[in-house]
């Protein structure tokens, strides 16, 4: 008598279960909307990891996806100012803090590049910041489920 076996082949897989830096929740990554990560290379371009990009717009400066964990490796970052509710990292603090943070970032070895709105460009001095308009890249998201 033959018996056959059949033999079932499992590759495994890595929870996609939120991790968190702290007490920092932290969605993974594969999991941070297509859309808002889209958006977010349209505003910066090409750029290397160490690379990192703050937001700064009416009031606000934010840093996304993966800057904003970086910055939460290197930055003591208050849990009221941590986001997470569009499915991915955002880190929006009181703008008077970019300065502090950058000194950190750029210790650290981090190229730090300030986006902003064109009507606020001539408010900074100009250095080795990037301008580009700003706009939440969760608007990419809203506006996909509206098609």
């Amino acid at each position: 008598m033959t018996s056959s076996c059949r033999v079932q082949r499992t590759r495994r897989r890595a929870p996609c279960a939120p991790v968190g830096i702290g007490y920092l929740p932290i969605p993974d990554p594969r999991t941070w909307p297509v859309e808002a990560r889209e958006r977010f290379h349209q505003l910066t371009g090409d750029s290397s990891p160490l690379d990192v990009f703050i937001f700064v717009s009416r009031g606000f400066a934010t840093m996304y996806l993966a800057d904003a964990v970086t910055a939460a490796g290197l930055i003591e970052i208050d849990p009221r100012e941590w986001h997470t509710e569009a499915g991915y990292p955002a880190f929006c603090f009181n703008p008077e803090r970019v300065g502090a943070y950058t000194d950190k970032l750029t210790a650290a070895g981090y190229a730090v590049h300030l986006l902003e709105p064109a009507e606020q460009a001539g408010e900074q001095p100009a250095g080795s910041t990037r301008r580009a308009e700003v706009v939440n890249i969760a608007d990419a998201r809203c506006r996909r489920r509206s098609l």
